[in-house]
């Protein structure tokens, strides 16, 4: 309960329209590729590919292990939310999941990311953007 309870948020006076299209916003401010939106369900799903590698990494892994070296290359960090409008408030529960690779393209790592900041971040860029659209 305690983790649905972070992962969920609740706007007053705002439609479900309006917060999946704030939420569609941000997910492509921050380089997401939105992957699903199925508008009757209320659900987005996207992802975000990044960059992990660091030299030193790559260098002492080449150092100690040589041509069978590996090493984190890369991490995929997938979004699914889930929009439900009622009774004129507009729920919204986003679950992040972080998934990293190695350089040959194997998962090394899959977990749910429990951090709270992340979510109450995610949640407050949500709420300033729908402050300024109603401003507009």
């Amino acid at each position: 309960m305690r983790l649905r309870k972070m992962q969920t948020r609740t706007f007053v006076d705002t439609t479900a329209k309006a917060v999946a299209k704030e939420l569609l916003a941000i997910l492509q401010d921050e380089g997401f590729m939105v992957k699903n939106v199925n508008a009757e369900l209320g659900l987005i799903t996207a992802e975000r590919d990044t960059n992990i590698e660091k030299f030193s990494s790559k260098f002492w892994a080449y150092i100690l292990s040589g041509r069978q070296a590996t090493w984190k290359k890369h991490s995929l960090v997938e979004i699914t939310s889930n929009i439900t409008e009622e009774k004129g408030k507009t729920k919204i529960r986003i679950n992040l999941l972080l998934r990293e690779f190695d350089n040959l393209g194997r998962i090394v790592d899959v977990h749910q990311v429990l951090e709270e900041e992340a979510y109450v971040d995610f949640f407050e860029k949500v709420q300033r953007g729908l402050i300024l659209n109603r401003q507009i």
